[in-house]
């Protein structure tokens, strides 16, 4: 009798096993509940509470007049995107037909856009296209604003490599608008970022552009020092355009300091790198000095061969400034070759291109051909 009242006391002072089970139970289903119901549990002292409804994943949805907004946001954006890519497409058409008006136009429509849609890596894009035809078509002052946007836009998001090409393009427009030493100063800052960066490209782009600016200051030695160390740098690169015009600029320089030799190598090394660039913008002056040279040498089979090439690449719906170098070399040709009425009709189709373009000294050389015409040729 007295181990069954022990027995029954031992069990009664035991838990069961369920109660041991409870909290268990309530935070499996608590959390179960929560996570995927939304139903809160309560089990306690062998009851259950009653359940407790609740919609948290609808409290966290964006309300359906804000998720509306946003689509129709981002539709507009993208339908303004699409417009901006258009605009660049018709800038492509315009340049490959050589309208460069047109081509200017349809950039700043798309910049327009991409500046209001906050897209700056599209922005630089653009601007740099936009800034080399500008300085193509010696639309300085309109250049000079778009590559100041771009160079504090580069500053706000300190992007070193486009404030090196903003800068280097800011410089060659006060060179081209004869502020000097504005311009070397520009073209400074721009080498000091590209040397921090080690960036082959940028130094020789740099490089190429003190080199213009000691020639306009009259210093060719200075020039053809610069042009030089620019030459190697752009070796090192894959910038074959750049390597072309470092030819032609090193060409002309040599042509200045009375080295034909030295600057028929040039001429020749830059006609190569441009044809297997296709790249017309450095090929026509290329031939144009070869032209230059022969025709000082009064070598026609030369002369005839390369007169014929920039013919034929020559766009029959060109621009003045690609036009003119052509009418030169065949004025020059037709000379040699006693031709004067044709070589008097070349040269003056060359002096209005000249007056159109301001090219002064271009302007001059033809007025002087022109004179030695009238003296071989005089009229009845």
């Amino acid at each position: 009798m007295l181990c069954c009242l022990t027995w029954w006391r031992r069990s009664r002072c035991q838990k069961s096993p369920l109660v041991n089970l409870v909290p268990e139970v309530e935070v499996f289903m608590t959390s179960f509940a929560s996570r995927v119901l939304g139903i809160s549990l309560l089990w306690g002292s062998g009851a259950i509470a009653v359940p407790l409804i609740a919609t948290p994943a609808l409290a966290q949805t964006a309300p359906l007049e804000q998720q509306l907004n946003m689509r129709r946001h981002e539709f507009e954006r993208n339908r303004e995107r699409q417009k901006a890519e258009r605009f660049l497409e018709v800038a492509d058409r315009e340049l490959a037909w050589s309208r460069m008006d047109g081509a200017i136009a349809a950039w700043q429509a798309a910049l327009d856009i991409y500046s209001s849609l906050g897209d700056q890596a599209a922005m630089h894009q653009v601007m740099e296209l936009l800034t080399k035809t500008l300085l193509a078509e010696n639309r300085f002052a309109e250049a000079e604003t778009v590559i100041q946007q771009q160079l504090t836009l580069a500053r706000e998001q300190a992007n070193d490599t486009v404030q090196m090409n903003a800068l280097n393009n800011l410089g060659v427009v006060y060179l081209q608008l004869g502020q000097f030493e504005r311009g070397t100063t520009a073209i400074t800052a721009a080498l000091d970022i590209a040397e921090a960066l080690d960036d082959p490209a940028g130094l020789g782009r740099s490089r190429s552009n003190l080199g213009l600016a000691a020639r306009l200051s009259g210093d060719l030695e200075a020039a053809r020092d610069q042009y030089e160390t620019a030459l190697l740098y752009r070796t090192q690169t894959s910038d074959q355009v750049g390597l072309a015009n470092s030819y032609n600029s090193l060409g002309a320089v040599y042509r200045e300091l009375g080295n034909d030799a030295r600057a028929l190598v040039m001429y020749q090394r830059a006609r190569e790198t441009a044809l297997e660039e296709t790249h017309l913008p450095t090929l026509l002056p290329a031939l144009d000095g070869l032209i230059g040279i022969y025709a000082d040498r009064e070598d026609i089979g030369m002369l005839q061969t390369y007169v014929a090439e920039r013919n034929v690449i020559t766009p029959k719906l060109a621009p003045p400034e690609q036009q003119l170098g052509l009418y030169i070399g065949l004025g020059r040709y037709y000379a040699l070759l006693e031709d004067y009425p044709r070589a008097q009709t070349a040269y003056e189709e060359a002096l209005v291109l000249a007056e159109v373009i301001g090219a002064a000294s271009k302007r001059t050389f033809v007025l002087n051909q022109l004179q030695d015409l009238a003296l071989l040729n005089p009229t009845e």
